[in-house]
This record gives C-alpha cells, structure tokens and sequence, in this order.
C-alpha cells in the first residue's frame, strides 16, 4: 500500500520492509542539487581571473597568488574524499546543506578581505567545501532519478558547470575595467549562488534509497544496498572493476582536457605571439556549441547510443588535440582545436564519468566511490598542470601529442571496461534484490 510521506517522498512498503519511494519532483532535485556542478564551475573559473586582478590591485605577490590558486584545488581534491565518504554516512541532505554553508562562508574572504590570511583560510574552506559538494549531490540527482532519466539528469550537471563559466566570463568582461571592484563582483557571485543554494536545498528531503538502505543495515536486512558499504567494499569484487576503470578513465581524459581547458589562451599569447584580446572574445562563442552538444548527448545518453557515442566523441576529442600539432599555432587552429576537442568531451569526458560512477556503485558507496575517483583525477591533473608550461616551452607539438595519448588511453580503458553491460547498473541490481525475498539476522 502507499501513502505520501511527510518528507516529500512516496512511502510503499514491501513484505516486512519499509520501502520508501522516488523523489516527486525529480527535475526540481536536480537543479538543487546541480547547483554543486555551477559552484565548482564558478570557483575554479573565478580564482583563475580574480587572483589575476587582485595581484594588480590589492598588492598580492606571484608566490601568494600560487598558493591561493593551489589551496582551491588541494580543498577540492580534500574535500571530494572526506565529503563523498561522509555523504555515504551521515547522509546526503546533511553533508550537502553544511558544504553550501562552507562555500558561502569561504568566498566572503575574497568579496570583503585584502588581508592575506583571510584570504587562505577563506578559499581553503571554498575549496573544501566544493569538492565535498560534488559527490555527495551527484548521488543525490542519480537517486533522485528514474532508470529512463538518470545519464539526463546527470549530463545536466555538466550544463550547470559550463553556464558557471559563462556567466564568470561574461561578468568579467562587463566589470573589466573596475579594478579590485570586478574581483569582488566575481567571488561575491559565489556567495549568492551559495546562499540561494542553500535556501533551496533545506526544501529537499533525504535521498529515499539512501534512507532505506539505513533501515536495511540497522535492521540487519540483507540487500546488496545494505551489505556494501565499508570502503573494503569497494576495493573487491564486483566494485574493484569500476573503480579502477573509472579512476583510470577519469584521471587521463581529465588530464589530457587541461590543455584545452587550461592553456588555449597561454598557448596562443606565447606560442602563436597572439595578444589576449584576439583570443577571448572568440572563446566566448564557443560556448553556445558546448551547450548544443550536451543537450544532444542528454537526448541519448539513457538510450543504446550511449557507447557508440562514447567512442565517437573520443575519437574526436583526439583528433581536436592534433590539429595544432599537423597544421601549425595559430587563432584558427587553436580555436578549432578548443571547439572539437570540447565537442568530444561532452561524449567522453567528465559528463560520462558522472553517470558512469552514479551507476556503477550501490547506494551506500556512491558517494565515497565518486569521491575516490575526483580526487585521484583532480591530484593527477593538478601534476599534469605544474609541468606543462615547462613542456611548451620545449616543444609546444610535444604537449598536444601527450595529451592525445592521454585521452586514447582515457577512452580505450572506458570502452574496455563499461562496453557490452561488464560492469553491472547498481540501480537495477537493487531493484532486482527488492523484488526477491531478503533474510533478516541481528545486525552486526
């Protein structure tokens, strides 16, 4: 029999246990929730262009400006391993409000703070906060879905990290000449998003599966959901398969993008002699076809398409990696490079991640798992990012073809690993073990 939940959620009950059910409005989570996805987008963005003008206003020195930039990505890398372990624990609703208090807080320190040691502890807490977000809120959107919705809903994070960048390009080019003022319009942007995310995210209630998966465990209840959930867990069989081939795919594919992503503007001002101004107002009309791509890619994404598309969009991120390397630096070949290589990440890249490690994990190491796999592939890249200018300034083809093999080691290691249904969708194997009669014994 059914019943409407006080929590915002259907309540059935099955046998002897509890079910509670799907979320009523899913799409309605999932902005909520994505709201992570246009956080981490606007934070990594913003230091990236406000560091860069306080170091021309405020007085901040090239080494400050380094270690503020380093303590966002180490946070972030933090944080997604101690959020998405806590996210499996204490549950989603209170890790993922706390986290969006930690943003706010932190990104006041760089709205209002020249002092130095202001300004480290806030991005710390910015960072930290962040990256235990992103996990934790993922899960929450892939619960909160339907099997015919979920790589949607999920590919839809990714729109929200990309309009963050948008909407911090577009910010900064309208604030520009404002001096330290355009910086705090930046951060001050974060603190309202945050604030509003927070808001909004009191009127979520608890993930339903991760609820149940709790009363499973305490009741001693055995179901797939309820028995794996110890970090060990993760680490054997069936679960070890996923996690290394989404650690693997995540790091190099993430790590082969930084180019694209990181240094087209670099490349192009030291390799190509371009001045800036004839690169960024370009890049700004790339993001329209980004848009386009991914809105596609959510068409299928939950359909058969899924891996042949995968590949596709592989096979045309590397090409994109190679034009600079067969037709010379230029305005032309590095935007192509940007707009192709982009193109075939939507396919390939972190928006595929993301629904891959939502699936391929039970309820209860959803989160630590996503978690392991962002911090691994965020530390990877981060090395990846130190050395790099050093690689341009030896042989600027040399970075490219790198990165190229990077993303064909990514990709190959994803299409072996998730191609024809090897690695099983949690999802399903739970509804299945609902569906069959489950032992109970003290819980131990």
């Amino acid at each position: 029999m059914g019943s409407v939940g006080t929590s915002g959620s259907d309540t059935t009950t099955i046998g002897s246990a509890p079910r509670v059910g799907v979320y009523k409005h899913p799409w309605r989570v999932a902005v909520i929730a994505g709201l992570a996805s246009f956080v981490d987008g606007a934070a990594l963005t913003v230091n990236g262009i406000a560091l860069v003008i306080y170091q021309q206003t405020i007085g901040l020195t090239a080494n400050e400006v380094g270690l503020l930039a380093a303590v966002v990505t180490a946070g972030l890398a933090i944080g997604a391993l101690v959020g998405g372990r806590l996210g499996d624990i204490f549950g989603r609703r209170t890790v993922f409000i706390v986290t969006m208090v930690m943003i706010a807080v932190g990104a006041l320190a760089p709205t209002f703070s020249t002092d130095f040691p202001v300004l480290l502890g806030g991005l710390i807490l910015l960072g930290l906060g962040v990256g235990a977000d992103l996990p934790v809120s993922l899960a929450t959107i892939a619960e909160a879905a339907k099997d015919s919705n979920r790589g949607k809903m999920l590919v839809f994070t990714q729109v929200m990290w990309i309009a963050a960048s948008l909407v911090t390009v577009l910010l900064t080019t309208a604030t520009g000449g404002l001096g330290r003022l355009s910086g705090q319009i930046l951060y001050g942007m974060i603190v309202v998003v945050a604030v509003i995310g927070l808001v909004l995210r009191f009127t979520v209630p608890e993930s339903p599966l991760w609820l149940q998966s709790r009363d499973e465990r305490r009741r001693g209840v055995h179901t797939v959901r309820a028995d794996k959930a110890r970090v060990r867990d993760m680490l054997k069989a069936p679960h070890r398969r996923p996690f290394i081939v989404l650690a693997i795919f995540y790091a190099f594919t993430l790590s082969a993008s930084t180019i694209l992503g990181g240094f087209t503007t670099y490349v192009a001002a030291n390799v190509a002699g371009l001045d800036v101004a004839e690169v960024v107002p370009y890049t700004i009309l790339l993001f329209p076809i980004a848009f386009i791509a991914l809105f596609l890619f959510m068409k299928y994404v939950d359909t058969r398409l899924r891996m042949p598309l995968f590949v596709i969009g592989g096979v045309v991120f590397v090409i994109g990696l190679l034009i600079p390397v067969f037709f010379g630096f230029s305005l032309v070949t590095l935007l192509a490079a940007l707009l192709i290589g982009t193109i075939g990440q939507t396919t390939a890249g972190e928006p595929i991640a993301r629904v891959w490690g939502n699936e391929a994990f039970p309820t209860m190491l959803r989160s630590t798992a996503q978690g392991f796999v962002f911090t691994f592939g965020r530390l990877v890249s981060a090395a990846v990012t130190a050395v790099i200018p050093a690689i341009i300034a030896f042989s600027p083809p040399l970075v490219y073809i790198l990165s190229a093999v990077a993303a064909v080691v990514g990709v190959l290691v994803g299409w072996l690993g998730f191609r024809g249904g090897r690695i099983a969708n949690e999802f399903l194997h739970e509804q299945e073990s609902d569906a069959t009669p489950v032992s109970t014994t003290p819980a131990s």
